[in-house]
């Protein structure tokens, strides 16, 4: 009983867990890492590894294609324009979902707005200013956002902008397996569905070509 216990309590932690990305931009921090609950593995810039040694392959005979069958070949089923706008709508739906559950856990965005004459620079500060006004908006409205702060200052002696972004978003693993039950329970309906029309479309074409040698 204790066994069954200890393991119902790892799986639910490991279902808990979450799952996202850490990325930073800009001045010293640029890096993209994946992350696994408070585990971390960096993926830009890649880690330095030591040349492997190569090894020398045997010559081998190229193996010759075998050609399929006619009668496989006419088995295949076509993808009709149907069921390709239903696989784009179960895809959106599981996109739809994910951006529901995604979670911005923290966002930086530093921006200094500077040009090499003041009044481009000037400009660029209230161009920016309006932008990020407008896509705070909208950003809200999509996602959920945990930990936000955005600051946008003006130099007028730099002559280039200096951009500092930071970004870590996550989900968590059961929501990620909620979404695939989803739209694989969505697939499986549109494949049953499309298995029955296929049946019936051949016994009625069998139920004409009788009538037909009837007739």
């Amino acid at each position: 009983m204790l066994a069954w216990i200890i393991v119902i309590v790892v799986l639910l932690l490991i279902l808990i867990f979450p799952v996202g990305i850490d990325a930073a931009y800009g001045g010293d921090e640029r890096f993209l890492k994946l992350k696994l609950g408070p585990f971390r593995k960096t993926i830009l810039p890649p880690e330095k590894n030591k040349p492997k040694k190569k090894k020398k392959k045997k010559d081998e005979k190229p193996e010759q294609e075998e050609a399929e069958p006619e009668e496989k070949q006419k088995k295949k089923r076509r993808i009709t324009l149907d069921d390709v706008l239903t696989l784009a709508e179960i895809g959106l739906d599981a996109l739809h979902r994910f951006r529901v559950h995604l979670s911005i856990d923290r966002f930086r965005l530093y921006w200094t707005a500077s040009a090499s004459d003041p009044y481009s620079a000037v400009l660029q500060y209230g161009r920016v200013n309006a932008a990020l006004g407008a896509l705070t908006a909208k950003a809200h409205g999509a996602l959920k956002v945990r930990d936000e702060e955005i600051r946008t200052t003006l130099d007028l002696e730099a002559e280039r902008p200096e951009i500092r972004v930071r970004l870590i978003m996550s989900i968590q693993i059961w929501e990620i397996l909620l979404i695939g039950l989803c739209a694989g329970a969505a697939g499986l309906r549109w494949i049953l569905k499309k298995k029955r029309n296929e049946r019936a479309a051949a016994a009625a074409a069998k139920e004409r070509s009788i009538q037909d040698g009837e007739l």
